[in-house]
């Protein structure tokens, strides 16, 4: 059975050795890559003829799996606050042996940061605000405070401008200036004991947004907590602090990443997941050294698969979301299409890390290869090969998902660039085409 759609757009036949193949070269300039060998077929195959279907999902885990905060004003072009509720108070405390009830004053936010960037040497100034609207810290973005089931509610003000400022002061970085160097610093505003009162009730309105206001830093938040001034009804002319840590922990960004559309996008926070149903061809176009003849179509069905090789060149990824460290990426069968987006995943395909990209390739280095290896995938054998090649579904993912906002993004179809698949097949025979 002849298949048109598979023999157009390429023709790429050589004859090279075997020897020296790797399936582990994660980016190349180009894809001359290797000399072929008699009886050793080389093609390259457009995305049109070898992807039946591909989407782009988005939305796996919230940035409150993030673990920590970020704080970001206009860096390169990337906004962001982190938005916190503190647990329960205590509604006594064991002081002198004795169980002791608690009046609470007034009290102060702690804040501690790491990998801050921006002016070196320079203090940073900060913000903390009170939310005054309910807000969901699994659905919270910069526009919408809620998105549940049954509940849609955008903020009055987009990024929670309509919270009240309580406090704020100037970080001081202690900036090294050095990439490589991580730094710590913290910084502690008093917040007054209406602000207290009013977090205690625990309310889902509770929260408190903390931002920057200088423009061109960003900033990890790695712990918060609210240290409350308290005077004991046992002993009223004594005050102590008690601290309380987070109990929900989130941010918002802006400008949100845009829906990706005929272009590939992995990773991020929530993350994105690039999904592609592939098929063999029954026939691709053969050379006369193969065919024996001129414009033969030679039968995949007769040949031995010895590599095959996604091949994806690299995007400019949106200011604010270009990573700044190696992205590792890597591929999966995707178990039960029809159950997308949720359906479960099959062990990693090719190397068990999968392809390791640098962060400079989504820049000024765009348009750079990657490689993904789908030999174990595709693997078959003209011994045992019966009927039509099936279909498989795949999806790239990354390897630490959820662990950065950073994302990466490649080229899809319709460009010059588009995805790839590179097969070395083993024919029967000189000659000995269908």
């Amino acid at each position: 059975m002849r298949n048109s759609r598979s023999t157009k757009g390429f023709l790429l036949v050589a004859l090279l050795p075997l020897l020296g193949c790797s399936e582990n070269v994660a980016t190349a300039p180009d894809l001359d890559l290797i000399d072929v060998k008699p009886r050793t077929l080389e093609v390259l195959l457009p995305f049109e003829d070898f992807v039946q279907q591909s989407s782009i999902l988005g939305g796996y885990g919230s940035s409150s799996d993030f673990g920590s905060g970020v704080v970001a004003k206009e860096f390169q072009g990337f906004t962001a606050k982190t938005i916190m509720r503190f647990s329960s108070y205590p509604e006594s405390l064991e002081l002198q042996g004795a169980s002791s009830g608690l009046k609470f004053i007034g009290g102060r936010v702690v804040l501690s940061f790491d990998s801050v960037q921006g002016p070196v040497n320079e203090a940073i100034s900060l913000e903390i605000s009170a939310t005054q609207q309910a807000w969901d810290v699994k659905t919270v973005t910069w526009d919408v405070a809620v998105d549940t089931v049954g509940d849609r509610t955008t903020w009055v003000q987009a990024g929670a401008e309509s919270s009240i400022v309580l406090a704020s002061g100037d970080l001081n970085s202690h900036l090294a200036g050095d990439d490589s160097v991580t730094t710590f610093a913290s910084i502690s505003m008093d917040v007054d004991s209406a602000t207290v009162a009013a977090w205690g009730l625990g309310s889902s309105s509770q929260g408190m947004v903390v931002a920057s206001t200088d423009s061109g830093t960003s900033l990890n938040l790695w712990d918060a907590q609210l240290v409350l001034k308290a005077v004991p009804f046992s002993n009223p002319d004594t005050i102590i602090e008690v601290p309380v840590p987070v109990s929900d922990l989130s941010f918002i960004t802006n400008p949100l990443p845009v829906t990706p559309e005929g272009w590939l996008r992995v990773g991020g926070l929530p993350s994105w997941r690039s999904v592609m149903t592939i098929k063999l061809p029954e026939q691709v176009e053969g050379s006369i050294e193969i065919c024996g003849k001129i414009g033969c179509l030679f039968d995949v069905a007769k040949s031995q698969l010895n590599l095959a090789e996604l091949i994806l060149r690299t995007r400019e990824t949106e200011l604010g979301y270009r990573p700044t460290r190696p992205l590792g990426i890597q591929i999966r069968s995707v178990l039960s299409p029809s159950l997308l987006p949720k359906s479960p995943l099959g062990d990693p395909i090719g190397a068990l890390q999968g392809v390791t990209i640098q962060p400079e390739f989504f820049s000024g280095s765009e348009g750079e290869t990657a490689i993904f290896s789908l030999t174990d995938l595709l693997e078959f054998d003209s011994d045992e090969l019966s009927g039509m090649f099936p279909s498989e579904t795949i999806v790239l993912l990354s390897n630490n998902e959820g662990s950065t906002v950073n994302f990466a993004s490649f080229q899809g179809s319709g460009s010059s660039g588009s995805p790839t698949l590179r097969l070395l097949l083993t024919v029967p025979e000189l000659g000995s085409g269908p």
